[in-house]
């Protein structure tokens, strides 16, 4: 079949254009593409007119019109490529998330910057691996949404540093609509710039290298603390040291007070923001599994308009979230809690400021018998993704919480606890901890709603 303007496929049958529709729905950055291309194709649309909808190039297009002829639906799927490991297992891809999260020389490299080459060293000396190479690694850290460079090699001199972040376009948007509009152009080269203390920090070590930076700092009334319509809303570019200091958070949110005051220190709390806390979906973080047990949801806002997205489906894997690519989060918003609820939020960490070994989150309502009416538990630093405990929530509504149900909350709670091993402690370390802190947890929420003994 020739490369010509005029080529399309074949007529498809009900199968495949409503497997095409699914791929294009489930999977809009990968094989969403390639079956919009097929779809439009059959549509009798012309190569020259997809290209210029998708924005990809003639032999891209070709190529997915004759992987489609020749295989189905399958021939779209990505083809295996030499020396990539049959499935990367999400306990190989948080290992690589959290090792180059971290500084080499605290696990053990003699390096001081991660690259290649010593990155794969270090998960075979761990034992995370048995093998792996260069090209597996780099589908790795694309997956974890990270990426690696070349350390540089000069000599460090005094005045100098090589904490240098690659180039990339800066943005400065005035509206949402124009920041939104910008996304859509952009696509995934692009990062949104909000309080960036975790963005920041990850160009600067050259772990992620966007070519555009949208900073939405200009864009007006994305900050703000109210209780409206039943919610406490927080705007995305509210700061972490505001909802510290504010007196509404402090008597009414005790659980969202307990999380602002433990992460980080005042330098970082004074510039990151809520939002950004969220949209990053760095599973060690400390307001998802706050969110998760108040049944918080977020705002997005694109192109398209705007969209509401329980906090309970946000969260789709490490450091991904259900954000499309040109959205941005907005507002988050909390339900205003009814009387008798108390919440509460424990954090073990090896020092002040540093990420959670393992953190629990509960909010908790009494009815007027004393059993727990309503329940939220949320772990964090203990999954691929901060997880809700629902088995643990379940055993404890409608019963009252006296020490039997909640020793029998807290194991459940632990059960649900997915944690990997690594410096900070054993999978069996940080389950208990887990059981631990959700025992805890539990009593001090009892206590602040007016149920403890």
């Amino acid at each position: 079949m020739g490369d010509t303007p005029s080529r399309f496929v074949r007529a498809l049958t009900s199968m495949e254009l409503e497997g095409l529709a699914r791929l294009r729905r489930e999977h809009p950055r990968t094989l969403g593409l390639p079956a919009e291309a097929v779809l439009l194709s059959a549509s009798r649309l012309p190569i020259p007119e997809i290209m210029r909808r998708l924005g990809v190039s003639r032999p891209t297009v070709t190529g997915w019109l004759t992987r489609f002829e020749r295989s189905g639906l399958s021939g779209l799927e990505p083809r295996p490529r030499s020396g990539r490991p049959p499935k990367l297992t999400c306990d190989v891809l948080r290992h690589i998330a959290i090792a180059a999260g971290s500084r080499p020389r605290e696990l053990g490299m003699d390096e001081v910057a991660w690259t290649l080459p010593t990155l794969r060293a270090y998960l075979v000396k761990a034992g995370i691996v048995s093998a792996i190479s260069r090209e597996s690694l780099r589908v790795a850290l694309l997956k974890t949404g990270l990426s690696l460079k070349t350390a540089r090699t000069r000599p460090i001199h005094k005045g100098t540093t090589t904490m240098i972040a690659a180039a990339f376009d800066y943005h400065a948007p005035g509206s949402i609509n124009e920041a939104t509009a910008l996304l859509a152009k952009l696509g995934e080269e692009a990062k949104i710039l909000s309080g960036g203390q975790s963005l920041i920090p990850l160009m600067k070590l050259r772990l992620a290298s966007p070519r555009h930076l949208v900073d939405i700092n200009g864009i007006p009334g994305l900050a703000f603390i109210r209780e409206t319509d039943g919610f406490l809303r927080i705007g995305a570019l509210t700061r972490e040291s505001e909802l510290e200091e504010s007196d509404l958070i402090r008597t009414r949110y005790p659980l969202l007070h307990d999380t602002c005051k433990v992460i980080a220190d005042p330098l970082v709390r004074n510039l990151a923001t809520l939002g950004g806390n969220l949209a990053h979906g760095d599973p060690a973080n400390d307001h998802p599994a706050t969110m998760l047990a108040l049944g918080a949801e977020v705002l997005a806002a694109g192109p398209k308009g705007k969209r509401r997205i329980p906090v309970a489906s946000f969260f789709t894997g490490p450091f991904a979230t259900a954000l499309k690519p040109d959205e941005i989060l907005v507002e988050i918003r909390v339900p205003i809690p009814p009387a008798r609820s108390g919440g509460a939020y424990l954090k073990l960490e090896r020092k002040v400021g540093d990420f959670a070994t393992a953190a629990v989150a509960v909010q908790l309502m009494l009815a007027a018998s004393g059993a727990c009416d309503q329940v939220g538990i949320g772990l964090t630093s203990v999954g691929l993704t901060a997880i809700k405990a629902t088995r643990a929530e379940a055993a404890l509504k409608g019963t009252r919480p006296d020490d039997a149900a909640i020793k029998r909350a807290a194991q459940l709670a632990a059960e649900a606890a997915q944690p990997s091993e690594d410096l900070r402690g054993s999978v069996e370390y940080k389950r208990d901890m887990v059981r631990v802190l959700t025992a805890r947890a539990l009593r001090k929420a009892l206590e602040r709603a007016g149920g403890g003994r």
